[in-house]
């Protein structure tokens, strides 16, 4: 009776493996580019909300036909990057393609011209792709104005915005599919990166004229609603648009201090939260989430952390779907990023190929600075830092700065642009997300600095070079 049961239920824990982890499949094919040697690199990132789980596939033709074959737990956000333009090739159209397990999809590339709107898309899955192909084309088919977008007033955005919104929804209303989980994402995405950089300038730019502008063409018209579903709030619920609804729904409250407002008032972000979405449960309760993965990530184990947790245990649902992803984030904070913690031993190689371990650094307070080429918030920090190195320039400092580029000419390229010159230059082999000092660390944003002390161990994340030098000054040098 025993070997029945325990037959049974290996056989449900088999069909359910093979039910969530499905082979995907993308082909891609460069119809016009045979001659050119061609690099593409797909970083699969896990599209629920909090996991930031990446796998990337990497795969180099001189013929232009591709084939990536992978597995896949469930749908993710797939960004397709070419070495032709050094670019994402489904722009013009989307950043990032939705991808469902067991799909199989066919690119066409044609007339040496890129983005989803140029190409032909068919196999299993493509109905949400070319939907979304098909709305991007009427969208950049029916502007209202002639000028570019950058030479556009906010009124003129606004407008715009407004009448891509219409386009939107008059295409997705008609569609027999409409209710489908997979077109109810599409629609979320495509009404996500409408909206993305206009609410973006409304927050920066915030005046009596944008408040108007906001409630006429958002509020009022409940344009924010294809985000507020079950289905598509983990997907596309909390990175810019919906945090940024709470800033201009609340600026007479937040007023200047709406640059990274959540992430320096995370209390009072929740008591945002709550007013705006208390009718929402589901939304609250994810916003709230999201809320506190980002505090621990963006502070790891510190009293910020411990009281973001404290308030987000005390205003969800316990039997929330993320209760238990928060819970344990919570949990891995105190028992491998806490204060005190040996960091991960790396061992890297520097621009020579000669390998550099943790230990070898032993005696001197690490200030570790991750990066990769092409990050505008990492070339903004330059300056700053490198201002910062210079003045506390110790033999008992060392700072190290650690590339996550796909390869070496790239990483070799953005040193002294991206990164501190003067910094020990170390690269984590194109291994990128997947590189166990990434995991360790779990690193999501870029740039991260880290603060290691003399015995390598973890000392925390220090206030931000750029807007509390002095800070950051005070706090490596208690390290000593």
């Amino acid at each position: 009776m025993r070997k029945l049961l325990f037959l049974t239920l290996l056989y449900l824990l088999i069909a359910q493996l093979s039910i969530a982890q499905k082979r995907t499949v993308l082909n891609i094919n460069f119809e016009n580019f045979k001659d050119s040697v061609i690099r593409l690199s797909i970083p699969v990132a896990d599209g629920k909300f909090a996991q930031e789980s990446i796998n990337e596939y990497i795969s180099k033709r001189n013929d232009g036909h591709f084939h990536f074959d992978f597995p896949l737990n469930e749908t993710a956000l797939i960004t397709i990057y070419s070495s032709i333009v050094g670019s994402v090739i489904t722009v013009p159209g989307t950043f990032s393609i939705l991808v469902n397990p067991g799909d199989s999809l066919n690119f066409a590339l044609q007339d040496n011209k890129l983005g989803l709107t140029n190409m032909e898309i068919t196999g299993k899955g493509s109905e949400k792709l070319i939907i979304i192909k098909e709305v991007t084309k009427r969208m950049n088919s029916n502007h209202l104005f002639t000028k570019p977008y950058r030479l556009q007033n906010i009124t003129e955005r606004y407008m715009e915005m407004d009448r891509s919104l219409d386009i939107i929804d008059s295409m997705f209303n008609i569609n027999p599919q409409k209710h489908t989980r997979d077109f109810r994402l599409a629609k979320a995405q495509l009404v996500d990166q409408t909206l993305d950089p206009i609410i973006l300038q409304s927050v920066d730019r915030y005046d009596d004229s944008v408040a108007k502008l906001f409630k006429k063409f958002i509020v009022n018209k409940n344009r924010i609603n294809p985000l507020l579903d079950t289905l598509t709030i983990d997907y596309f619920g909390g990175f810019h648009v919906l945090p940024a609804y709470i800033y201009l729904s609340n600026m007479d409250q937040i007023g200047d201090r709406y640059d990274q407002f959540r992430y320096n008032h995370p209390l009072e972000y929740a008591s945002l939260v709550e007013r705006e979405f208390a009718h929402l449960p589901f939304v609250k309760d994810y916003l709230h989430a999201d809320n506190a993965i980002s505090i621990f990530r963006f502070n790891w184990y510190n009293q910020i952390s411990k009281d973001t947790y404290k308030m987000y245990v005390k205003n969800v649902n316990k039997k929330d779907a993320h209760f238990r992803t928060v819970a344990n984030e919570f949990r891995l904070l105190k028992d491998f990023q806490k204060t005190g913690k040996p960091f991960f031993n790396f061992n890297l190689p520097d621009t020579n190929g000669v390998y550099h371990s943790l230990k070898e650094f032993k005696g001197k307070v690490v200030i570790l600075d991750f990066w990769f080429t092409g990050c505008g918030a990492c070339k903004t920090l330059v300056p700053e830092l490198a201002k910062i190195e210079s003045e506390l320039k110790s033999d008992q400092i060392q700072f190290v700065s650690i590339s996550v580029d796909q390869t070496v000419p790239v990483w070799k390229r953005g040193i002294g642009t991206y990164s501190v010159g003067s910094s020990v230059q170390l690269y984590t082999e194109g291994k990128r997300y997947n590189h166990p000092i990434i995991k360790f660390g779990k690193i999501s944003a870029f740039p991260t600095l880290i603060v290691l002390d003399k015995e390598g161990r973890i000392v925390g994340i220090p206030p931000h070079p750029m807007k509390d030098p002095k800070g950051f000054k005070e706090y490596i040098m208690k390290c000593l």
